[in-house]
């Protein structure tokens, strides 16, 4: 990686203009995501190198929201909601940033096996979705934490009410959750 910082503000102002509604919903939630990841880097001791990573793809990892269709956040695309993880990774592939682009397509959620996505229809492809590196599940796991809802921009979720929303798609999901809790999570 350059030893330069990435001017990720450029790259989200050129998708996203700053006086939109899209743009008003995006900067709370990965600002809040960024800051949840780097304090986790930290704590485990993650180089310099490691962390810039962290805060460019955290930044960067909901930027396919631009092209799906969520009209009350602003986004005024075609897309079902679920597809901005490829739109993500589309994106950042376009802009030069392969390793951020797979942060962007791997952050749903704990991640989706080949049958979740067929079984449920998701119009995505027939395949295993999931962080792969340390940096993605990090940010995916920050991610957990942060609604795009109106009055909960800024709300961090606390562990119990992560683990519920999680609970929602299933056992393997919550498992994994419990494994991620195990490996980022401060001892209580």
């Amino acid at each position: 990686m350059n030893a330069q910082a990435l001017p990720y503000f450029e790259i989200i102002h050129k998708y996203i203009p700053p006086n939109s509604l899209t743009y008003a919903y995006y900067l709370p939630h990965v600002a809040a995501v960024t800051a949840k990841a780097l304090r986790i880097a930290y704590r485990l001791g993650l180089d310099a190198t490691q962390r810039r990573f962290i805060e460019e793809a955290a930044m960067l990892h909901d930027i396919g929201i631009v092209r799906v269709h969520a009209p009350d956040m602003g986004c005024t695309g075609e897309l079902p909601y679920i597809t901005h993880i490829l739109e993500g990774r589309r994106i950042l592939e376009a802009e030069g940033l392969p390793r951020h682009a797979l942060v962007a397509e791997r952050h749903v959620g704990v991640g989706l096996t080949q049958e979740e996505i067929v079984s449920q229809g998701l119009p995505l492809p027939a395949a295993d979705i999931f962080p792969e590196s340390l940096e993605e599940t990090l940010i995916s796991w920050a991610d957990l934490f942060f609604s795009k809802s109106p009055g909960e921009l800024w709300r961090e979720r606390s562990v119990a009410e992560a683990r519920q929303h999680v609970a929602r798609w299933g056992e393997r999901p919550l498992a994994l959750f419990d494994v991620w809790r195990a490996r980022f999570e401060e001892a209580t």
